[in-house]
């Protein structure tokens, strides 16, 4: 297990993504599965630091942990910010609009649940742990993974 502190700010989303990218290498991720690996982490990130600690609270951090596994690559996000489960967030109402239609909000969580392989989230010790996981292997041929009936193309 490999494990970094970053500020909790936006310019830390460098370090974040090199982080997810190292991890991908070294599980032998295809590219489509390390852009799930890296926008699932992204949109957890910038989620916990624009809302979970706000604007202008440069002393906090966030602390991800992983590691590369036979099967691929798991990563967890751990913030002392207040509870928040990403993962039973509400999605989007107006996903079936055109995007001009739409209200603005809640696609970067819903693209992040629907990114990865696994996904727990858990309140403990005073911090948000949450761990996602993208498996090799799980991407059909084009890039595409089904879930909910409906595919997000990846590539």
């Amino acid at each position: 297990m490999i494990t970094i502190t970053v500020p909790a700010v936006t310019e830390a989303l460098e370090q974040v993504n090199a982080f997810s990218a190292r991890l991908a290498t070294t599980a032998g991720l295809s590219p489509c599965e390390t852009y799930r690996l890296r926008l699932a982490t992204e949109e957890l990130f910038v989620n916990i630091v624009r809302h979970g600690y706000g604007a202008d609270r440069t002393a906090d951090q966030v602390t991800i942990e992983g590691d590369a596994t036979e099967r691929g690559v798991w990563l967890r996000l751990i913030d002392t910010a207040a509870p928040f489960d990403p993962f039973q967030a509400a999605g989007p109402a107006d996903l079936d609009l055109p995007l001009k239609d739409r209200e603005p909000g809640q696609l970067g969580l819903y693209l992040a649940r629907h990114a990865v392989d696994a996904a727990s989230h858990e309140y403990a010790r005073g911090a948000n742990r949450s761990t996602i996981a993208v498996f090799r292997g799980q991407s059909d041929a084009d890039g595409r993974i089904p879930h909910g009936g409906h595919d997000v193309n990846r590539e």
